[in-house]
């Protein structure tokens, strides 16, 4: 601390004001003042007043640095709700826009029907459904039948024995 700014080597009035002028805290100072007691010039208010003072002026920085913590935090905690808000809508945007796509295109496929065929590979005609196919006719020769159910079992039981 420089205490060539008043008349003496003692630290006095215009020591404090020439060393705040010089960019020293007034808690640096009252830090300074404490751990040097012997240094302090004592005029006819005596050093008790120049101390008070300091004391005044430190307790009011340290308010204002402890105001200045807390700005500093509530900015901090706003813009974190602002980030977070914008999110929520970023999130809220995107699912609008999924459920939009999804809706037109649910839209798009209202009025179709289906298309399925049953076809061949062939070079036939193409057409849809069971009309290809054609029913066949019985094929169950009467005389055979009978002459195969004639056999030795029973005459009369219509039943084929194979």
């Amino acid at each position: 601390m420089n205490t060539s700014y008043g008349q003496s080597n003692r630290f006095g009035h215009a020591d404090y004001y020439g060393n705040l002028a010089a960019g020293k805290s007034n808690q640096d100072i009252l830090n300074w003042i404490n751990s040097n007691q012997g240094q302090l010039h004592s005029d006819r208010f005596g050093a008790g007043e120049l101390v008070s003072q300091i004391t005044a002026a430190a307790a009011q920085e340290r308010q204002m640095a402890q105001a200045e913590v807390q700005r500093r935090a509530e900015i901090a905690r706003q813009e974190q709700l602002q980030r977070e808000a914008e999110e929520r809508q970023a999130e809220r945007l995107r699912q609008m826009e999924i459920r939009e796509r999804t809706q037109a295109a649910n839209t798009a496929r209202a009025g179709l029907e289906s298309s399925f065929q049953i076809r061949s590979n062939s070079k036939s005609p193409q057409t849809s459904g069971t009309q290809g196919f054609k029913r066949r006719q019985l094929q169950v020769n009467p005389t055979a039948y009978s002459s195969i159910a004639a056999g030795p079992q029973s005459k009369t039981s219509g039943v084929i024995n194979v």
